[in-house]
């Protein structure tokens, strides 16, 4: 009889664990399934926010949307977002100590901070020394923008070459009247902005035709106004920065009192940042 008794107990025993494996394993199959549809609502939810994200920040919908904004519009729905800047002295980096100082590899850095989606943001940098508006027409400069096919093109309009080189008014309104027309042509999508150089000590000093650089930023302004391409007057920006900041134009120069150093490199930089912050006039 005690075998039997023995035999009977090793049998509940085994059922009672074949229960319990049986019970485990559908509470396991159980959480299992509640873990994957909590995952999959997750991912529906990111997904949903997202899709509200670009609807929200969809440029047609934003007369007056931020640089920033259409940026980041761009990185949500491309591989990859083109920033083409083109100009002289300034936009290629001239007086700064290093390349990473320049204004333009600051807000490269910027925007790679502020765009946690724009990883593929790339920058273009067709900046040459010593340029005038006629150098990058004849150079094919604007040409080699094109092929960037930017989402953005930032054109420093090279004025302090133009006056240095007594390049008249006239041809300094018709060159960039040429540059606009052949992007606004082959770059139908792209957002343009026009950057005036920076400030510079001999702003009233006569070139050979008796123009000072101030006669180049009026004219150039005339026909951007008449034409309502979108503009930055880079100068103004900077002198502005310079009375808050308590500095004086001689802080922001290299020792020939033209091209800016790291500091008029950041400061231009500064006045970049708060730009692409800020909405845009109609």
């Amino acid at each position: 009889m005690r075998k039997y008794g023995l035999i009977i107990i090793a049998i509940i025993s085994l059922a009672v664990l074949a229960y319990g494996q049986i019970q485990w394993k559908n509470k396991s199959q159980a959480a299992g399934v509640e873990a994957r549809e909590a995952e999959a609502k997750l991912k529906q939810k990111e997904k949903e926010e997202r899709e509200a994200l670009i609807q929200g920040l969809k440029p047609e919908n934003n007369q007056q949307q931020p640089l920033l904004d259409y940026l980041r519009y761009r990185s949500l729905t491309q591989d990859k977002v083109i920033v083409s800047l083109v100009g002289s002295n300034g936009t290629a980096g001239t007086g700064a100590s290093i390349s990473a100082k320049t204004w333009t590899a600051r807000l490269e850095k910027s925007l790679r901070a502020d765009l946690d989606e724009a990883k593929t943001l790339r920058f273009m940098n067709h900046g040459h020394e010593g340029y005038s508006t006629e150098d990058l027409l004849e150079g094919k400069k604007i040409e080699e923008v094109i092929k960037d096919n930017p989402d953005l093109v930032i054109f420093e309009t090279s004025l302090i070459n133009n006056h240095y080189q007594s390049i008249s008014l006239q041809q300094t309104e018709k060159d960039l009247e040429n540059i606009m027309a052949k992007w606004q042509k082959e770059l139908p999508n792209a957002k343009i902005l026009m950057l005036s150089p920076n400030p510079v000590a001999s702003s009233e000093m006569k070139n050979s035709l008796g123009l000072s650089y101030l006669d180049y930023m009026k004219a150039s302004e005339n026909v951007i106004e008449k034409n309502r391409w979108t503009y930055l007057n880079s100068k103004t920006g900077m002198e502005k920065k310079l009375e808050e900041q308590n500095l004086r134009l001689a802080d922001i120069l290299t020792n020939d009192n033209i091209h800016p150093n790291d500091r008029g490199h950041q400061i231009w930089f500064e006045v970049l940042q708060d730009y692409f912050k800020q909405k845009q006039d109609m």
